[in-house]
C-alpha cells in the first residue's frame, strides 16, 4: 500500500496530482506513485518523446485535484522545452499616440506601441573577394643587355625573339 501522503483515496477514486508546468519525468513519477498509468503526447509539434526530462507538461486529463479510479490512465499534453508555443512580442521603441474622438480635448498619458512592419529575412550576403590586380615580379637590378618591356617589366632573357609578349612589346 502506498503511503497516505502520496495519494488520497476515496470511495470514488484517487486524487490526481497536479502536473502542469512540471517536466515529464517528474510528472510521470508523481502520477505513477499515486497509482495512475501515464500517456504523454507532444501536442505542439507532434515530435517523438525520447528524453522525458526535455519535455514540459502543458495539459492533463483528468485535471489535477480531481479524483479518478486507481490504475486509470492520465493523458498528458507536453511540449519540448525548446519549443516556443507563443511567439514573444517584439518590443518597439517607437509609439503612436492614441486617437481621441467625441469632441473636447483629452491628454493621452499612455502611448500605444507602434506595430512594426514585418521585414522579410534577408540572408547574410557572402563576401566576394575583389578581382586581384596582376602583380608584376620585382625586376631586380638592371643588368646590361636585359630587355625592358613597355609596361616596365624586365624580360628575364637577353634574346629579343618573343620578348615582352603579353607586356605590350619591347620598350628599349
Amino acid at each position: 500500500m502506498e503511503p497516505a501522503a502520496a495519494q488520497t483515496s476515496t470511495s470514488a477514486g484517487v486524487t490526481v496530482p497536479e502536473t502542469v508546468g512540471k517536466t515529464l519525468d517528474k510528472a510521470k513519477k508523481d502520477l505513477e506513485e499515486a497509482g495512475f498509468k501515464v500517456v504523454a503526447t507532444d501536442t505542439v509539434e507532434g515530435k517523438t518523446i525520447i528524453l522525458k526530462s526535455n519535455w514540459e507538461v502543458i495539459s492533463q486529463e483528468p485535471a489535477g485535484g480531481t479524483t479518478a479510479p486507481e490504475r486509470s490512465t492520465v493523458q498528458l499534453g507536453v511540449k519540448h522545452l525548446t519549443t516556443n508555443s507563443k511567439p514573444s512580442p517584439t518590443p518597439s521603441t517607437s509609439t503612436v499616440p492614441a486617437t481621441v474622438t467625441g469632441g473636447g480635448s483629452a491628454a493621452v498619458t499612455d502611448p500605444v506601441p507602434a506595430v512594426p512592419d514585418p521585414v522579410p529575412a534577408v540572408p547574410n550576403p557572402v563576401p566576394v573577394a575583389p578581382n586581384p590586380v596582376p602583380q608584376v615580379p620585382d625586376p631586380g637590378p638592371k643588368v646590361g643587355g636585359t630587355i625592358i618591356c613597355k609596361d616596365g617589366y624586365v624580360w628575364p632573357s637577353t634574346t629579343r625573339q618573343g620578348a615582352c609578349h603579353g607586356h605590350k612589346g619591347i620598350a628599349n
